[in-house]
């Protein structure tokens, strides 16, 4: 016997949960296949990802310690994913399949055993470690950042490969906990693809903390070495360049990316291509498979919990519009995306680096630099390092990009993201009545002086 829905959709994440829960509640007979229920449900960002990693961040940053971290996130983590399964289960009626779903065909999967059919797939699998051909990397037992919350105890001396967001947030934590952290990175910048202004400023910052980073070399190979005690040490060597030598510590991180898991799914087998790793989808997030769609990190960059959620809610609403008519579709726009390192202080942005904007729109690109120490309520909650940049075109009121660095620079930044998704720029922000004193009037100064660098200003 073949159990039968209407849809099935495997993976419980931000992005896979979203649309079982809503077209159930819209009435669809539909299931959620999750392979690691009992530790976890709802995805990487509840479990191993954002929330554990920034729940560690906040008391290590307070000066608590490490077990104190470990409790607090445990606590965290076990309420919100135990929530989450109860309410998919019992409240809302989505049976949740227990296994790890392979296709047999385009409408066949199986899971532990049985098979199950379904109209339509939604492929919501999420992404796993990206690991790179280092020599040697293979025979050495690395971490990878779920790894990081087995620990006992905080490392003497951690080597972290990788200074991209991952490599960073977990570096700073870890250095606050009293760990001796060195950092590795291939590219020439720390968190490669931001504006490198705003990444040469936070490696500064962090490496007059006591962080060791090397930027612009990657690591030729790791080895595992045993000393004359007995004791055994990672060691990182750096071949040639101006970091050239050895580097040892008692734990090794690889941060280095993020790659769509799409492994042991049976693409194959459903007729479904992937291209440069990742699930090929059209403007409709359909496969090559038109009833099979997928979402989130399993179709490439930019791999966010935000970003994955926000497919999941276009698909909700094509599929309630008409279950498989595109015509009444509507196709997928890239919305203006906030990238948040959290890091303290906090790095937010949206749009584009002055790198790339200076590539688009060459001398007409105007910037201006608001200092966070200028700001009454910076001072205040003693926010003395970093700034807001903002970046546009002689000329025009449009918000090309804004890279916020200081405190819950987080939370603001969605005042930029909601002007440009909806077509106001740095005036209206400018004239806004803005709280006083919050740490968000940086907004005002900055949008202020945009628009008198701009040649906006009517007065």
């Amino acid at each position: 016997m073949k159990t039968q829905y209407e849809l099935i959709s495997i993976g419980s994440g931000s992005s896979g949960r979203k649309v079982a829960v809503s077209l159930k509640q819209a009435g669809w007979d539909v299931a959620l296949v999750e392979g690691r229920v009992e530790d976890h449900f709802g995805g990487t960002c509840i479990n191993t990802g954002c929330i554990p990693t920034k729940a560690l961040a906040e008391i290590a940053h307070k000066g608590g310690s490490f077990e104190q971290a470990k409790e607090h996130m445990k606590k965290i983590v076990e309420r919100i994913r135990s929530g989450t399964l109860r309410r998919v289960e019992q409240k809302i009626g989505v049976p949740v399949i227990r296994g790890f779903a392979k296709f047999i065909d385009p409408h066949t999967i199986v899971v532990n055993g049985t098979e199950y059919v379904a109209k339509y797939f939604v492929i919501a699998t999420g992404s796993e470690p990206a690991i790179p051909p280092i020599k040697g990397l293979q025979g050495v037992d690395y971490m990878v950042s779920e790894d990081i919350f087995k620990l006992e105890k905080v490392p003497e001396r951690l080597l972290i490969i990788g200074a991209g967001r991952i490599g960073l947030e977990l570096g700073q934590t870890f250095h606050d906990f009293g760990s001796d952290v060195t950092i590795f990175e291939g590219m020439n910048q720390v968190l490669p693809g931001e504006d490198k202004e705003m990444a040469e400023s936070i490696k500064e910052h962090l490496i007059s903390e006591g962080i060791k980073i090397f930027t612009g070399r990657f690591v030729d190979e790791v080895r595992k070495v045993q000393n004359e005690d007995g004791s055994t040490e990672f060691e990182v060597i750096l071949k040639d360049g101006p970091y050239a030598g050895s580097y040892r510590g008692d734990s090794l991180l690889v941060a280095t990316g993020r790659k769509p898991r799409i492994k042991d799914l049976g693409l194959e087998n459903a007729k479904v291509t992937v291209e440069r790793g990742a699930i090929k989808v059209n403007k409709f997030l359909q496969t090559t498979q038109p009833h099979i769609f997928a979402i989130g990190d399993v179709i490439g960059n930019p791999m966010f919990t935000n970003w994955a959620g926000y497919q999941a809610e276009h698909l909700i609403k094509n599929l309630l519009k008409s279950k498989d008519n595109p015509e009444k579709w509507e196709p997928l726009k890239m919305p203006s995306i906030p990238r948040i390192t959290f890091t303290y202080p906090e790095l937010a942005s949206v749009g584009l680096t002055e790198e790339e904007a200076r590539e688009k729109y060459g001398d007409d690109v105007v910037v201006f630099k608001f200092y966070n120490k200028w700001l009454g309520k910076s001072m205040i909650v003693n926010d003395w390092t970093g700034f807001l940049k903002g970046i546009g075109v002689k000329g025009s009121n449009e918000i090309i990009g804004a890279h916020l660095w200081g405190v819950r620079t987080g939370s603001i930044i969605q005042m930029l993201v909601l002007a440009r998704d909806y077509g106001l720029g740095w005036k209206e922000l400018s004239e806004m009545v803005y709280g006083h004193p919050v740490l968000a009037e940086g907004i005002e100064s900055l949008s202020k002086n945009m628009i008198q660098k701009l040649g906006l200003k009517d007065y």
